[in-house]
Order: C-alpha cells, then sequence, then structure tokens
C-alpha cells in the first residue's frame, strides 16, 4: 500500500525534475532514487528477474535518473541493468550516481571559484580605475 509519505517523496522527485533545482537539491534526490531503486532490484530479485518487468522497471528508473542527473555517461553506466546477473548483483544505480555526483562537484567547485576570482578582479579593476580617475582630477 502506497503511503501519504511516498506519495510527498515522489511529488518532491517531480519538482525537482521540472524546476531548476540546486545541484545538492538534485544530488540527494538522484542518490535516494538510485539507493531505493538498487535496494528493491536486490531484494525483490524473483519478481524483477522476471524479463518484461525487471526492464520496465531499468527503464523507468534509468530514465528517471537521467532527468534528474541530465548525465550522459551516468544513463549509459545505468544501461548495464539489462545485462543479466551482472545487473542484478552490482549496485549500479548508486555507483553511477555517486560517480555523477563526484565529477560535478568538482564542476561546481570550479566554476564557484572562478566567480569568486572574477569578483575580485572586478571589484580590483573598480578601485583601480577610481583611483586613476582621481588622479587625473587632481593633475588637471
Amino acid at each position: 500500500m502506497i503511503s501519504i509519505y511516498s506519495i510527498m517523496c515522489i511529488i518532491d522527485i517531480m519538482q525537482i525534475v521540472k524546476e531548476d533545482a540546486s545541484f545538492r537539491q538534485r544530488a540527494l534526490a538522484a542518490l535516494g532514487v538510485s539507493v531505493i531503486a538498487d535496494t528493491l532490484d536486490y531484494f525483490a530479485a524473483p519478481l524483477f528477474s522476471t524479463p518484461l518487468i525487471g526492464d520496465i522497471f531499468d527503464s523507468f528508473i534509468t530514465g528517471l535518473l537521467y532527468s534528474i542527473t541530465k548525465s550522459k555517461l551516468s544513463t549509459a553506466i545505468n544501461m548495464a541493468e539489462f545485462i543479466p546477473f551482472i545487473g542484478d548483483l552490482i549496485p549500479i544505480y548508486t555507483l553511477s550516481t555517486l560517480m555523477w555526483i563526484s565529477k560535478e562537484s568538482k564542476n561546481y567547485k570550479r566554476i564557484e571559484r572562478y566567480q569568486v576570482d572574477h569578483y575580485k578582479n572586478r571589484i580590483n579593476t573598480d578601485i583601480a580605475s577610481k583611483i586613476r580617475r582621481q588622479l587625473k582630477r587632481l593633475i588637471l
């Protein structure tokens, strides 16, 4: 039976997919979905090992994770879930999501560092231009 909490979680994930959510929200949502999917894949193996049901579940989860992460590499790794026995024994969704988080966190740190450096340079340029203007006024 689906609880109200489960419905609220699904609604939250859909809002993250629709909106331009922060990296932290996207990472937490992707990690939550991937851990739950790998847990279900492991413990509900008799159900998800049937060809049609398991493939539909794997397709849905792969599509949901792609819509959250927008990572083609993670999606390509998630496709290993369709390989019999390998996809059932290895927590592929969680590993690919952790790999995406690691890669993207480095990108975000680099962007933040660039923005801080750019801001500092802009301030220094503004101060230097103000000093030049003041000197020109004093000379003229």
